[in-house]
């Protein structure tokens, strides 16, 4: 059983699922009996202990010191991989820039507990749980193109599942599907988890801010919120196209 934990070709994806699975449930507990700031405080502890466990067990699993794993390492690299996301954001900003009329219903509290302390501790778990553990491994397996393909599609279909455990919703799944493959192809082509860490971090401050705002209907905004899936799109195909392109030996 012990080989079975400490195998580093393939106890990522068990390890993944010692996390997860105890995570999703007590999470579920939780949103039934809290609600509003207290819920958020509440996730915001879960991911970080859970994140800290993950990290733990990962420094042993692949011997590896902590500041090895969460450090800076090969940010350029980092960046040219994460090209299809950041092409991807930069529509969503403007998206959301052209569209702007006014933020309501944000209080302090909320801004504070779900804005920021909830999502750096999301970026901070679920890159270290669907990406570093689920996909560290394949630096100890025969790293072929066909192989890298679909351990970051089995990564990003279980981050859309994640997704949707309160309820089905094939766009929901679709789209963070997506992102998490970006997210992924980052992490499998630089080595690098902190850059996705702080995309992922980045990205869910806006989506989750705009949640509370008024939108102006300019003929901007609603020429580019119809082509949303079509960015989606692109941002998947370059994504692939980066993860496919084999890597220049020194």
């Amino acid at each position: 059983m012990s080989s079975v934990l400490t195998n580093k070709k393939y106890s990522g994806y068990i390890w993944h699922f010692i996390f997860a699975v105890p995570f999703v449930g007590i999470s579920l507990l939780f949103i039934e009996f809290t609600k509003g700031i207290n819920w958020y405080l509440i996730s915001t502890a879960l991911r970080i202990v859970f994140g800290v466990a993950i990290l733990f067990v990962s420094t042993k699993l692949f011997e590896k010191k902590t500041s090895e794993i969460v450090s800076f390492r090969n940010t350029k690299g980092a960046l040219l991989a994460g090209t299809g996301f950041l092409v991807y954001f930069l529509y969503y900003i403007i998206l959301v820039t052209s569209g702007f009329g006014r933020i309501t219903g944000l209080t302090v509290g909320v801004f504070l507990s779900k804005i920021l302390l909830q999502q750096i501790s999301t970026g901070f778990y679920e890159e270290l749980n669907y990406r570093f553990l689920l996909l560290e491994g394949m630096k100890y397996s025969k790293n072929n193109t066909g192989i890298r393909i679909v351990l970051v599609l089995v990564s990003s279909i279980l981050f859309g599942l994640l997704h949707c455990v309160t309820g089905w919703n094939t766009y929901t799944f679709l789209q963070t599907g997506a992102i998490g493959f970006a997210f992924a192809v980052i992490f499998v082509k630089s080595g690098n988890i902190l850059i996705p860490m702080i995309l992922h971090f980045i990205y869910d401050v806006f989506a989750k801010t705009a949640v509370y705002i008024e939108w102006n209907h300019t003929a901007v905004f609603d020429g580019l919120s119809s082509v949303f899936e079509i960015m989606l799109a692109v941002m998947f195909v370059l994504s692939c196209i980066i993860l496919i392109v084999p890597e220049r030996k020194s």
